[in-house]
């Protein structure tokens, strides 16, 4: 590690000295900012990190050479050719820079791409690109049980918060009119291999997403996107959470995959995740979920996909007899799989929910021990035992593991998820909709479902563009994505405000009174317009008070800072005697009173 700081230092001194050496002794801008810029968009072509760093670097060097070239031209033109040639190389800077930042590029990435293939060297100096070969899951997929019996000061311990854009409107607590919170579930893992006694996931292939690629393509007539901003609670968590379908994530992180997307168009319904890794402890998703009601899941037909049928109906030998002959009891004469899972559902949801119970005894299968001996749990054995009924009665079902929606916060509209809020759900393959979420844990809200959707949805719902990060469930959004032209932008007009000031005198330091006053007339000719040149300075400020005295209030002290600015400066132009230091500071205050009024007299054209 200490090698590698230092190998880095060396270009991070070098390059810095490189620059200033070379552009001030040949006033050279590209060939001094030039090997600082490649280093830079090397870093960050292999990492993969945002290229803000690299578009402002760029409109630093566009800058520089557009007020290099002007400061080694004559500079013998007048005042307002000089401001125009200013705002010229600006306005063009910062054009350019952003017109960089949305070119594609090309060429250059595969060059950049076959230079990252030296992994040796990369690794050398700490630039990791790791892909995942495995992703390992817990030794049992029962998210509570560590929970089970501790302190109860543990279960209020944050693990993070969600902002998904929805802000609802905040009404009297005790009104008819409360909106109800938008439900989400935030999943970190889904198991799909169930031995009789816990959950774990079948070989799953681990693969690298960049910031910001897309797993799955952000539009459709079904789907609806929701935005997440998560913010982990610990630096050691490295899990990704998020609701529905991952579709995106503006940070690298790693996905496992049991069944990779067999295509783009149809990733939803093909590909099988187990979960997602990501080491930032801030990030953003973009999730798809359904658009469905339950006629449509009625009319779901019972073909399934040969991959779902081989991974999702497999029951262990150790499930009983009388846990199938329960499944045919419960689904044997309803006719379409969504009556037959919410049937399952409804059985389950009649036994009373209980934290504090015994384990399964040695040898145990534990949806059989749940159902017809312990009669009572958690939610691990509530959506483990639906997850085996569903699959006795022929539907795919998988387990999942994470966190319930938590506590909603109506002033910040962020979700805060605690260890209390861990939580196992069900979810049940649907032909041509993909899986869909039920809640057969006794102490949850039940999860309900249009009995039809209205028309103008079912006839087609709008495109929803990829560059669009939020679209959500309810209430209203508010945009969280500052682009790098929002913050380019901002700069640049810091910039300019900080030019404008100076040029037009507010921001100079004027050593002297006479300086000052410069600026005084300069503003004051474009008030008292047709000012002769030969005008003294009196008889100047006596045409200019006049304007002033227009009946403005802003204007109201503008005539006696004007004779007072005039005073000093015919003591210090015709007198002996010199201006103090104190008269001068009293002077700059005085004038930065000033400008404001004569730029709103010059705004008001008095």
């Amino acid at each position: 590690t200490l090698v590698r700081e230092v190998l880095w230092d060396i270009p991070i001194l070098v390059l810095p000295a490189w620059a200033g050496w070379y552009l001030a002794r040949h006033g050279q801008v590209l060939p001094a900012l030039g090997p600082s810029i490649a280093l830079l968009g090397w870093v960050l072509d292999y990492t993969g990190s945002e290229a803000l760093s690299l578009q402002v670097m760029s409109f630093c060097l566009v800058l520089l050479s557009g007020i290099n070239q002007k400061w080694n031209a004559d500079s013998a033109r007048p005042e307002r050719t000089v401001r125009e040639t200013y705002t010229t190389i600006v306005v063009l800077s910062f054009a350019l820079a952003i017109g960089a930042g949305m070119m594609p590029v090309v060429s250059v990435r595969e060059v950049a791409r076959t230079l990252t293939d030296r992994e040796q060297f990369s690794e050398t100096l700490g630039l990791k690109r790791d892909i995942v070969q495995e992703y390992t899951a817990s030794a049992s997929g029962l998210p509570l049980e560590h929970l089970v019996g501790e302190d109860p000061s543990t279960l209020q311990t944050i693990v993070f918060t969600v902002d998904t854009g929805e802000r609802l409107l905040v009404f009297d607590t005790e009104g008819p009119d409360i909106q109800e919170v938008p439900r989400h579930y935030w999943r970190w893992a889904v198991y799909d291999f169930y031995n009789g006694r816990e959950w774990t996931s079948s070989f799953a292939e681990g693969l690298s997403y960049n910031a910001n690629e897309t797993l799955i393509p952000l539009e459709g007539n079904n789907y609806q996107i929701v935005h997440q901003a998560v913010e982990k609670a610990s630096l050691l968590d490295n899990r990704l959470y998020w609701t529905g379908a991952l579709a995106r994530v503006n940070k690298p992180f790693e996905a496992s995959w049991r069944i990779q997307p067999s295509s783009f168009q149809d990733a939803l319904l093909s590909s099988d995740m187990l979960g997602a890794l990501i080491n930032d402890q801030t990030y953003s998703a973009d999730s798809l979920i359904p658009i469905i009601s339950e006629e449509q899941l009625r009319d779901s037909p019972t073909t399934y996909p040969t991959g779902i049928r081989q991974r999702y109906l497999l029951l262990p030998s150790t499930v009983s007899e009388r846990v199938l002959e329960l499944a045919g009891e419960l689904t044997a004469e309803l006719g379409n799989p969504y009556d037959k899972a919410r049937a399952i559902e409804a059985h389950l949801r009649s036994y009373p929910y209980k934290l504090e119970v015994p384990a399964p005894p040695e040898g145990s299968e534990v949806a059989g021990y749940f159902l017809f001996d312990l009669r009572t749990g958690y939610c691990d054995y509530y959506a483990t035992s639906m997850v085996v009924l569903a699959r006795a009665a022929g539907l795919p079902a998988r387990f999942v593991i994470g966190y319930s929606s938590g506590e909603y916060d109506r002033n910040s509209g962020q979700y805060i998820v605690r260890e209390m809020h861990a939580h196992s759900w069900v979810e049940i393959y649907f032909t041509g909709v993909g899986w869909v979420e039920f809640e057969p844990t006794a102490n949850r809200p039940l999860i309900m479902l249009p009995g039809q959707l209205p028309e103008e949805m079912t006839t087609g719902a709008p495109v929803i563009r990829p560059d669009r990060e939020a679209y959500v469930k309810g209430g209203f959004f508010l945009d969280r994505n500052y682009t790098p032209a929002t913050i380019i932008l901002g700069l640049v007009l810091t910039f300019l405000s900080i030019w404008f000031l100076r040029s037009e005198g507010f921001l100079r330091p004027h050593e002297s009174i006479g300086s000052l006053y410069a600026y005084v007339y300069r503003h004051g000719k474009k008030i008292h317009k047709g000012a002769p040149p030969h005008e003294t300075p009196s008889i100047f400020a006596q045409k200019l008070r006049e304007r002033l005295q227009s009946g403005y209030p802003f204007l109201r002290h503008a005539p006696q800072e004007l004779d007072y600015l005039t005073g000093l400066y015919m003591r210090e132009t015709y007198s002996a005697h010199p201006i103090s230091g104190d008269e001068r500071r009293q002077a700059l205050k005085v004038w930065r009173r000033l400008f404001w009024r004569l730029l709103y007299a010059r705004a008001v054209k008095v």
